[in-house]
């Protein structure tokens, strides 16, 4: 998932357990840790390996703090190859202090003892954080990571293609979404109001807004329910708007065949997390002050409920020497004023519940015609259900249902996932029930 601010929630048995079958002994490199034991005295020095814009924080930070330096080394991000490049240099004793970690990836990290427990160091800050990100930062009542940005889910659409179609406000519930997908498909089948499932992360993010998890633990051992009601719920009603062709087949911000499609005015809507909003503003600046930001369609009329795709923590790595350190960075990354509104530039939604009133989000947005935008992203952050747990296995089953939704039907990736997600996680070693 790219993703996605989804929930991870774990029992400290089942963690400690995967820990100790297959965690891997690190050490840690000198040039993370120059004041490394208690006593010691002189300059701290870390690496901080990620792929988001943090480098003017880092700056921030090392111009604050100059006994503590923090250099910043960007790498893939992590589900094309970041966080194998983070395990291998674990492994090889020259692994970074300090990490950016998605949440949905923590669990795996975890399970490769590749995280520290640095609940001594943060518990104390983390109700600065909305509850979402500290609960998708934390395992066993353990805290594994500070929580930085969440990608709350929101409805994007064009004013001027509702004007034209006579759709008159944006869809509240999914029902009505059909209703005004079939009602453009018959004025112009050429025309598409939104866009189909493509891969794991959306059917994770969408399923979530069901309140149905994919996984549940129980002492020590898993339960995988990927092929649950509300999964297939989500997955049968995509399905159904694929098969009578409602959506187009395209991604949506950022991807080329979209851009084209959106410029033609073939398409009028999609639905993605807050950040996706940089990729209308780069890619489709001609078709500023058409778009509008409204929330996420629901299931059920005026429950409101939300879901959120994407989001990650800073971490401190197994090995570090100095983690009272590292943490002290990573809350300053989170939680220093100046650091949020710096990554609100750098189109981070933060998690922090401060940042999230930051001025610069409460301002109307030029490319959403003075709409503030701001405002739904922040009551769809606040409407994201709290049952949502991760497994410890995300990059195979991203891997597998992108696989299986490319070549059949969603319900039957759902089915064939929840298989082959069991298996994997056998393979790991962990106790397993198939739910």
């Amino acid at each position: 998932m790219d993703s996605t601010t989804i929930r991870t929630r774990r029992l400290l048995a089942l963690a400690t357990a995967a820990v100790m079958a297959f965690g891997v002994g690190a050490c840690s490199s000198d040039k993370n840790n120059s004041a490394a034991e208690p006593g010691q005295s002189g300059p701290v020095n870390m690496e901080f390996w990620g792929w988001a814009g943090y480098e003017k924080i880092v700056d921030q930070w090392n111009a604050a703090h100059p006994d503590i330096k923090v250099t910043f080394k960007k790498i893939p991000s992590g589900g094309k190859g970041g966080y194998t490049q983070i395990s291998n240099a674990i492994t090889a004793g020259e692994g970074p202090c300090l990490a950016q970690i998605e949440y949905q990836a923590i669990p795996s990290m975890l399970v490769k003892n590749a995280v520290m427990d640095i609940t001594k160091y943060v518990s104390d800050g983390m109700g600065k954080y909305v509850p979402s990100a500290v609960s998708a930062s934390s395992i066993g009542g353990k805290v594994y990571g500070v929580p930085v940005d969440v990608g709350p889910m929101v409805l994007y659409y064009r004013k001027d293609l509702f004007a034209k179609y006579g759709i008159t406000k944006p869809p509240a519930t999914w029902a009505e979404y059909k209703a005004a997908a079939e009602k453009v498909a018959d004025a112009d089948p050429s025309v598409k109001f939104g866009t189909q499932l493509n891969e794991g992360n959306d059917l994770a993010a969408y399923s979530l807004q069901t309140g149905q998890s994919w996984y549940s633990t129980q002492g020590d051992s898993w339960t995988v329910s990927i092929d649950n009601p509300g999964t297939r719920k989500v997955a049968e009603f995509w399905q159904d708007l694929k098969d009578k062709g409602l959506v187009a087949k395209t991604g949506n911000a950022w991807d080329p065949k979209f851009n084209k499609a959106a410029t033609a005015g073939k398409v009028l809507t999609f639905v993605n997390a807050s950040w996706a909003a940089g990729g209308l503003k780069s890619d489709l600046k001609a078709l500023s002050g058409k778009w509008a930001v409204a929330p996420m369609p629901t299931w059920e009329a005026g429950d409101g409920k939300s879901s959120s795709n994407g989001g990650s923590a800073t971490s401190v790595m197994t090995g570090c020497k100095t983690p009272s350190e590292a943490a002290q960075f990573a809350a300053f990354l989170s939680g220093d004023p100046q650091a949020v509104k710096t990554g609100i530039a750098a189109g981070l939604y933060p998690a922090s519940k401060a940042g999230q009133d930051d001025p610069s989000l409460e301002e109307g947005d030029p490319y959403f015609g003075g709409q503030k935008v701001g405002e739904v992203y922040k009551a769809s952050a606040a409407q994201v259900p709290d049952t949502w747990t991760n497994g410890p296995t995300y990059q195979q089953v991203e891997t597998d249902l992108a696989g299986a939704m490319g070549k059949g039907t969603y319900p039957d990736a759902v089915t064939k996932v929840q298989a082959s997600t069991v298996a994997a996680i056998k393979k790991l070693g962990l106790s397993v029930t198939d739910g």
